[in-house]
């Protein structure tokens, strides 16, 4: 029991340093530098204003300084960082995938948070995050290299490929850089055969939400749905972060074993 309870309170300080770099990286700052502010005031918070859920609702969603409202996204962001980190000690626990699993995990969500907000999945965390998958598929007993290295290259290729496509039909870039490298990253923590699962789901999460949004914005019966821009590394981030908690049975589903 007290495992369980120090990896969620783990997860949860975790998550309030990935509101700081979903923060500073878009805005061209180091993440390490400088003690958290008030992004509006930017006065420098006492450390009692920067305990992971407690400290938003003791503020009330306000800067005790300025008054400006603080985000939904960092009490979300910390619970999202607490609740993955306690799902992944419940489904793997002492194991040393968590080496893995962990940070993997912290940087989709990181990596969502910054392309609902900005539109960009900076490279400072694909590409050190397809480093680090292929690496530690090297000395972790639970991974293998030539699936990582295999899921790497065609993730990558596969979603290029794809927005090479779908820019040369309609004349419009579909799919990003980001994306593509944000795949590549997928397949290096999880391998080639997670692919087609994690491109199915994100597919259809990304058109389910995307009929949903437009429903509701009136853009449907407009015709404007073909040309809607939607974010799309949130949901490979979702499908990916599926199918590492039920991937065997996903993988039994979608090959029919």
């Amino acid at each position: 029991m007290i495992a369980y309870v120090l990896a969620g309170l783990t997860g949860l300080a975790l998550g309030s340093f990935l509101n700081v770099v979903i923060t500073r990286l878009p805005a061209g700052e180091q993440a390490w530098a400088g003690r958290s502010h008030c992004p509006q005031c930017r006065k420098v918070l006492p450390w009692h204003d920067n305990i992971p859920l407690f400290s938003y609702l003791n503020l009330r969603g306000c800067c005790r300084f300025c008054g400006a409202p603080i985000p939904w996204r960092y009490p979300l962001v910390e619970l999202a960082g607490g609740v993955l980190t306690l799902a992944l000690w419940a489904s793997f626990p002492f194991d040393s995938l968590l080496i893995a699993y962990v940070p993997f995990a912290l940087a989709l969500v990181a990596l969502s948070a910054i392309d609902l907000e900005h539109r960009l999945l900076p490279d400072v965390i694909t590409l050190p995050g397809i480093i680090l998958g292929l690496g530690l598929a090297l000395i972790l007993p639970g991974l293998s290299f030539i699936p990582a290295a295999a899921g790497a290259l065609l993730g990558g290729v596969s979603l290029f490929v794809v927005g090479w496509v779908y820019e040369k039909l309609t004349g419009r870039r579909g799919l990003g850089g980001g994306d593509v490298k944000l795949l590549a990253m997928i397949g290096a923590f999880l391998g080639v055969a997670s692919l087609p699962v994690v491109l199915f789901l994100s597919g259809a999460l990304g058109s389910l939400i995307g009929v949903i949004m437009m429903a509701i914005q009136g853009k449907l019966r407009q015709g404007q749905w073909r040309w809607a821009a939607i974010p799309y590394g949130p949901f490979l981030s979702a499908g990916a972060l599926i199918y590492l908690f039920v991937g065997e049975r996903l993988l039994g589903l979608f090959y029919g074993y």
